[in-house]
């Protein structure tokens, strides 16, 4: 993650430009906010959309990709195909990719191991039911989140059908993690990604890159790929067995995403799914039984007069709940009680800089108090969590609200929202 630089945007689309997240031959990915949700906002590059075939092309992988339905896939929030700087936005992922991962940490245990090929081949089996091809399978694209990886960057991806050539004629992927046919042959298939897959997974259980490493030649990569076999002495047994289902240097035989999911399901409970029968419950004596049963008997009486001699104060107690719109959003925050938390996220938000404005008739008015929370765990480690609290009278109410401020950068920032409270 770096600062933006000299002509970055400072908006794309609804999202407010924070940093920069990297770059490539693809495009540039910033980060990105649009008050309550954080993303990932990849730019592609002029020249890859020069014809209309190419943008017509990538609006269809983007309507396509928004039909993939899996926790492991970094989800598309948004995307603009026509407009002069394309660009395509995912839920932002608070965690480093497995190649920092591993680096710095060393390979995964054979549990976490095989957690993670769950993921990665739930993953694979998702977006290929929906007849997307990734192409680009390696470390550095899948990010290690708290719930499990997520796949990124569909900068490349396409239809099943389509070539593996570029209209240059180069191969477009990353060299050292690319199947044996995306060097020998024009027809690419689902089966490119599962053989990515599997270097991957050979990396993340040996930390060795099994091909030679991303900056080796093409020439001694394609040599590698095509005539050598891999030392699974670093792996075990049955890392061993998923390894050499997904490195079947055969695109015809090699087997599906879903098929090796499936024998990663089926093997793998020893491992790390294995689950313990329930104990059976002790059989109480029968003299403890009678007393369970006599204080069991004592306790409902009690709770059935409790209940008759509160009834009257229950009653007058309403219950309140609590409901916010934040513009722009589709889903509500929502909370129980008269008084309402409303949070959005920025990044080096001035907390003495925030101003609240409130619209509407003076009674449905609310007292409200605004305030910033660094690491906040609803904005990640990398924003700041405003938090607008504020509580109505006796009577329900509700109210149009907005908020005002600016960050340490120099950027203003206006964000509305409307709030009720009412009776249950």
């Amino acid at each position: 993650m770096e600062r933006l630089r000299a002509g970055d945007p400072e908006q794309i689309g609804p999202w407010q430009i924070i940093n920069r997240l990297g770059s490539g031959g693809m495009g540039v990915v910033y980060m990105g906010t649009n008050g309550t949700h954080a993303a990932a906002v990849k730019v592609v590059r002029d020249y890859l959309l020069e014809d209309p075939a190419s943008r017509t092309r990538l609006a269809r992988e983007v309507e396509m990709l928004k039909r993939v339905k899996s926790e492991y896939v970094a989800e598309i929030v948004g995307s603009d195909t026509k407009g002069n700087n394309a660009w395509i936005a995912t839920n932002f992922v608070d965690g480093p990719s497995l190649k920092v991962l591993v680096d710095n940490k060393g390979p995964l245990s054979e549990s976490d191991w095989v957690q993670f090929a769950h993921g990665l081949l739930s993953a694979l089996a998702a977006i290929h039911e929906v007849g997307v091809i990734h192409r680009d399978i390696k470390p550095s694209n899948i990010l290690m989140d708290k719930s499990g990886p997520k796949l990124i960057d569909f900068g490349i991806a396409f239809s099943a059908g389509a070539t593996s050539l570029t209209g240059t004629g180069l191969v477009a992927g990353t060299p050292a993690w690319l199947a044996p046919e995306q060097f020998t042959s024009n027809e690419i298939t689902k089966a490119v990604d599962v053989f990515s897959a599997g270097s991957t997974l050979y990396f993340a259980a040996s930390g060795i890159t099994p091909w030679g490493e991303d900056d080796s030649s093409i020439a001694t990569i394609m040599h590698n790929l095509i005539t050598q076999e891999l030392d699974f002495s670093k792996v075990t047994d049955f890392q061993k067995l998923i390894l050499q289902l997904l490195l079947d240097k055969d695109p015809q035989t090699r087997q599906s995403a879903k098929r090796i999911l499936t024998e990663v399901e089926k093997n793998s409970k020893s491992v790390v799914f294995q689950t313990r029968a329930p104990l059976a419950p002790r059989k109480p004596e029968k003299k403890k039984l009678k007393k369970l049963v006599v204080g069991g008997v004592i306790l409902g009486i009690f709770a059935v007069v409790g209940l008759l001699l509160w009834s009257p104060s229950i009653q007058r107690n309403k219950v309140y709940g609590w409901t916010a719109i934040v513009d722009g959003e589709e889903k509500p925050q929502k909370g129980s009680g008269k008084e309402f938390e409303v949070y959005l996220c920025d990044q080096g938000v001035i907390e003495n800089s925030l101003v609240i404005k409130q619209n509407g008739p003076q009674e449905s008015q609310a007292k409200v108090t605004a305030s910033v929370i660094e690491g906040d765990l609803r904005c990640g480690d990398q924003f700041d969590a405003v938090v607008v609290k504020g509580t109505f009278s006796e009577i329900s109410g509700s109210s149009t609200l907005g908020i005002e401020g600016r960050t340490q950068t120099g950027y203003d920032f206006n964000y509305g929202f409307s709030v009720s409270v009412v009776s249950k």
